[in-house]
């Protein structure tokens, strides 16, 4: 057991997924805002009662501002842009680049790309 805490984040982008049937809608340009929440544990506070300072997590909300928002997915990813795929990408490079100051460890990345779906990444450890 532990505690558990969540930050959402949002930014807009396009995407297409290439593999689908050219029929499919999905297979044509589109865009989403998009809604990405990360979820961090840990077994203890941090002083005055945090897992984390949200505000540690700005290095985060600058990679979506700078890499994703208000950009071609496509370009941004090495993979058809699915939530699924862009969910681990997200928390892969949350692991790399903001973990390593914080005090807590992130257990899940969420994209929704509308409000009614998502896609999420379990880390496994």
């Amino acid at each position: 057991m532990g505690y558990r805490i969540g930050k959402s984040f949002s930014f807009d982008a396009a995407h297409f997924l290439s593999t689908l049937p050219s029929g499919h809608k999905c297979s044509r340009l589109h865009g989403h805002t998009y809604t990405v929440t990360v979820e961090l544990v840990s077994l203890a506070l941090a002083p005055p009662g945090f897992v984390t300072d949200f505000g540690d997590l700005a290095p985060f909300a600058a990679y979506l501002d700078e890499q994703m928002d208000h950009r071609l997915l496509n370009d941004a990813l090495d993979a058809e842009p699915t939530s699924e795929l862009l969910a681990r990408h997200m928390g892969e490079w949350f692991i790399a680049h903001v973990e390593p100051g914080l005090g807590a460890s992130l257990s899940a990345v969420t994209v929704a790309e509308s409000p009614t779906s998502w896609a999420r990444w379990e880390v496994e450890r």
